[in-house]
């Protein structure tokens, strides 16, 4: 008579041989984990941000790139990297890169016109009015270095937007009805007059300031004192409108 697999005839199992049911080592019974198994966690998702996050971060990453390299130097991947996500998605939120620009634009623009409009009557000296102009203009520009950057830099991509220096414009001439008003003791000739182009010089130096001392680099060779220059600028610019 025959004996069952595995087996003598004397019914003993041979070493390294298992009987029917019996599971070899190593071997996991249907439905038993292997050790470690339970250990093994899938990697978690990215949690999915929401649109306008997402929105802000491709805004966030341009504002960057496009004043550090330039617009047409930085490219749509450039831009998926350093916010951090896959390139299709940019075009989720964007049509292009130039809507890009073009939202950039719209945040510095934003950022100007929110500044306090020169008064229509003085409360305050000349002097002391250019200077509290002045330091707050000068203040916005260098919190958003980057944005005046790319408004200067990328003119000829711009050259259909023109809202900056309607801005620029529409100051001066604000400042300068102001101007006339206080040194000619009534409306003044308004245009072109004396008190707009003294308004025009002003920003004008304001500008200068902040591109040559942070931009150009002027603040590593000459390092000037922000208020003190334009404490000084506010007496100059009074002094030559004759009401220092």
């Amino acid at each position: 008579m025959s004996s069952p697999a595995g087996q003598d005839p004397t019914g003993q199992s041979h070493p390294g041989q298992s009987r029917p049911g019996q599971s070899r080592p190593g071997q996991s019974r249907p439905g038993q984990s292997r050790p470690g198994q339970d250990d093994q966690v899938p990697a978690a998702r990215r949690p999915r941000r929401p649109a306008a996050e997402r929105r802000k971060q491709i805004l966030a990453a341009a504002r960057t790139l496009f004043a550090e390299r330039g617009y047409h130097a930085t490219t749509t991947r450039d831009l998926a990297v350093a916010a951090d996500i896959n390139d299709a998605l940019i075009y989720r939120y964007f049509p292009d890169k130039r809507a890009i620009l073009a939202a950039l634009t719209d945040e510095a623009i934003a950022v100007f016109q929110a500044l306090p409009k020169p008064p229509e009557r003085a409360p305050l000296p000349l002097d002391q009015l250019l200077e509290l102009i002045g330091v707050g203009f000068v203040h916005a520009a260098r919190a958003n270095l980057d944005l005046l950057t790319i408004l200067i830099g990328e003119r000829q991509t711009l050259t259909c937007d023109t809202r900056f220096a309607e801005f620029i414009d529409q100051s001066a001439t604000r400042l300068g009805r102001l101007i006339d008003t206080m040194t000619s003791g009534g409306d003044g000739p308004g245009g072109d007059g004396p008190g707009y182009l003294t308004a025009r010089a002003y920003f004008g130096a304001l500008i200068a300031f902040v591109l040559l001392q942070d931009q150009l680099g002027m603040a590593a060779v000459h390092p000037l004192d922000a208020a003190e220059y334009i404490h000084h600028l506010a007496e100059l610019t009074a002094r030559g409108a004759g009401k220092a």
